[in-house]
């Protein structure tokens, strides 16, 4: 499968204000207990299952924090049976007041989970959660073409099929050769024009490192992920990783705002 990632890190406090809303029942089978958290004082909310024995009985409008939290794949009661599966968050919810805090250094969040076409962030995670972003090996770039809703190829004015991104397909260097894994292909997903200003000169086997990059969780039978990157550099340029992108800044901005 591609970008088959088993759970990435992510950091609670960028997520926003968490306030306690109450006790919601999710899954297949409605058996796996959530806490619904309003986020930053709208009607935004998020679901979170918690750590065990955490009280439900929390006063309704309760600031709480999260920490340690990932994202996995769960499933929900709404398509099992197609065998789609959802975002699902987990983490330990306290009190304001407690002094724990993330075991990860705040630093090892240097990506951002998105959702929805406009790619809105949802706060921050950590990539090496999915993969080593220096052990990228390219052998692959295709286009992926815009569809209509009814699923046929968007065109121009000059009749063209009109490119939505490029697809750069690597392999992880260090798991390359293990025929028992079938999980090893990372796709990256990048804009046209940076995507065709990058193609001149590549080559299979180069060795490239995404900049900026963005998750968004699919959990269809083909990818538990998509990956977008800003844009890709040379290896041996040794390139300092930028902030994920300005949407990034502003989900980190918006969450310090509401501490």
């Amino acid at each position: 499968m591609v970008n088959k990632f088993g759970s990435l890190s992510l950091q609670g406090k960028s997520i926003g204000k968490l306030t306690f809303a109450g006790r919601n029942l999710v899954g297949a089978n409605a058996d796996v207990a959530v806490a619904m958290l309003n986020v930053n004082n709208t009607l935004n909310t998020e679901n979170v299952a918690p750590q065990a024995g955490f009280d439900f009985s929390t006063a309704f409008g309760t600031p709480l924090k999260l920490i340690d939290a990932k994202i996995i794949a769960g499933t929900a009661r709404s398509n099992q049976r197609s065998g789609t599966r959802v975002a699902t968050k987990t983490g330990t919810l306290l009190p304001m007041s407690d002094v724990k805090t993330d075991t990860l250094p705040e630093e090892e969040y240097d990506a951002v989970f998105v959702s929805g076409k406009d790619k809105t962030p949802h706060g921050r995670v950590r990539s090496a959660d999915a993969f080593d972003s220096h052990d990228l090996v390219l052998f692959r770039v295709t286009p992926n073409y815009k569809t209509d809703n009814r699923g046929e190829v968007t065109r121009d004015d000059y009749d063209e099929p009109i490119i939505s991104n490029y697809q750069f397909n690597f392999i992880q260097k260090s798991k390359s050769g293990d025929v028992g894994n079938d999980d090893n292909i990372v796709r990256i997903l990048v804009d046209p024009a940076e995507s065709e200003r990058l193609q001149a000169g590549l080559k299979p086997g180069d060795k490239l490192v995404p900049q900026g990059l963005k998750f968004a969780f699919a959990g269809n039978d083909a990818t538990d992920w998509t990956v977008y990157a800003d844009t890709l550099v040379a290896l041996d340029e040794k390139a300092t990783e930028k902030p994920a992108s300005n949407q990034s800044k502003t989900t980190t901005n918006q969450a310090d705002k509401n501490k």
